[in-house]
């Protein structure tokens, strides 16, 4: 019988992104949260709401405050939650944003 060894295909490190300076938040990439994203907003029309219940869900409460602390614009918000796809999705920023068009 073969041993196989796939831990480091797993990616189980640490996924985060930067806001701004001192602003570096982790993103939860589990398959098992993606699931709960898809379920919650995937029917939904792509809104400001549908954004938020989005980066709470795999950010967090307090990213999600401080996100909105920064007040951003409606572009600046998408561009949050391309790169939260980004992430999730396993894909550079830039293939993101394609789809995001």
């Amino acid at each position: 019988m073969a041993n196989i060894d796939i831990s480091s295909k797993l990616g189980k490190e640490k996924q985060t992104i930067k806001l701004a300076d001192g602003k570096v938040f982790e993103v939860d990439t589990s398959a098992d949260t993606y699931l709960i994203v898809q379920e919650k907003i995937g029917k939904e029309d792509f809104s400001i709401s549908s954004m938020y219940e989005m980066i709470e869900i795999l950010m967090g409460k307090e990213a999600l405050q401080e996100i909105k602390n920064m007040k951003l614009t409606v572009n600046g918000l998408k561009e949050v939650v391309i790169a939260i796809s980004a992430i999730v999705s396993e894909v550079d920023f830039e293939e993101m944003e394609k789809r995001f068009q």
